[in-house]
């Protein structure tokens, strides 16, 4: 009887691990819920808007004794003395909600998650369109080609854009549904449990990554103001390339993670794609322009078709599927029906007619 007191200590210790682990991991899975609840989405939306207003004012503030006073402190000189560059300031906060946004959609769908992607970095090329105009803005700047191709390439560049996510959300909505089996149905349930702990951890990244940012802008403008150095004072675009590196990653993690709901070809070739895009939007916000626009678009692009050839594949599945569920219900009924080894069918529309019925049983 001693030599299974150890066992049993070791199944007993074992046991209470994983009832420990089961209830951390509940736990991280209810505060997602309570920190993504509707309440508190309503409550960040307002918090936004009224974060956009004021920076808004600040900012149109600020240029305002840009323009009144003739010898500018350096900061203030950093700041410029055009008031459409106060447009980019609520558009940052705009951003910055998307981005949670775009975490909060992480757990619901993959291809929500990438479609709300595409939109963040069409708001990017589209806020910097906005900078683009303060630049150029001033006496005969339509004379000057110089001032004009980078707004034109932010612009149309960024409506492309719109028009190929709302091309993506499209091809999203036509996708074949996974048949709702018992095995599939608990995989989802676990996947869906796993995103809402990877979105919790996601969140808190974000959160550091946004202070780390901060700090680094607060930093830069103090030594603009000492040293009238301000050429560092724009690192918006650098959160960003941050943001899509984390985001790669998450992505890469996600598609390790589907294969507990399938691990089907067409599924994770999808996935592994739809990595690729993300990759591809990160190095299109590093690059100079045309090249950044040209290649989130064809990034765009090709999440769009990877869709559409996934689309077309799931139906192929599908129809095939249905095609050995109907075969399979024939063998079924004709199991059901009387067994003869040779003879003359009673049933037979043809007296007399000669048949030969293989036993199944």
């Amino acid at each position: 009887m001693k030599s299974w007191k150890p066992m049993t200590m070791y199944l007993y210790q074992d046991e209470r691990g994983r009832r420990t682990a089961s209830k951390s991991w509940e736990a991280m899975i209810r505060l997602h819920d309570r920190v993504f609840s509707d309440d508190n989405r309503s409550v960040l939306k307002r918090l936004v808007v009224k974060f956009s207003i004021a920076g808004f004012a600040v900012h149109l503030l600020l240029v305002f004794f840009a323009r009144t006073f003739q010898h500018q402190p350096h900061l203030l000189a950093a700041v410029g003395t055009n008031y459409l560059s106060a447009i980019t300031t609520p558009f940052n906060f705009i951003l910055f909600y998307e981005v949670l946004t775009l975490i909060a959609a992480l757990p619901a769908s993959t291809t929500r998650s990438i479609a709300n992607q595409f939109e963040i970095v069409s708001l990017v090329f589209i806020r910097d369109a906005f900078r683009d105009i303060a630049d150029a803005d001033g006496p005969n700047w339509l004379l000057h080609a110089h001032q004009e191709i980078p707004l034109m390439f932010d612009m149309w560049g960024g409506l492309l854009m719109f028009l190929l996510v709302t091309v993506f959300q499209h091809v999203a909505s036509r996708q074949v549904r996974l048949p709702r089996t018992p095995e599939i149905t608990q995989g989802r349930k676990k996947f869906i449990a796993q995103k809402k702990v990877v979105a919790l951890c996601l969140t808190l990244l974000l959160l550091a990554l946004a202070a780390y940012h901060l700090t680094r802008f607060i930093i830069a403008s103090w030594s603009a103001a000492h040293t009238g150095d301000y050429r560092n004072l724009r690192l918006s675009g650098v959160f960003y390339h941050d943001l899509f590196t984390v985001m790669i990653v998450t992505d890469v993690l996600i598609l390790i993670l589907s294969l507990v709901v399938s691990a089907r070809y067409e599924m994770v070739f999808r996935n592994a794609a739809f990595v690729v895009s993300i990759i591809l939007i990160r190095f299109s916000l590093s690059e100079s322009r045309p090249y950044g626009a040209a290649i989130a678009l064809l990034s765009m692009i090709f999440g769009i078709l990877t869709l559409l050839v996934f689309n077309y594949h799931s139906r192929l599945r599908a129809s095939e599927s249905l095609q050995n569920a109907k075969c399979t219900d024939a063998i079924t009924f004709d199991l059901q029906q009387p067994v003869f080894q040779s003879g003359t069918s009673p049933a037979s529309s043809r007296p007399g007619a000669e048949i030969t019925v293989v036993n199944w049983l």
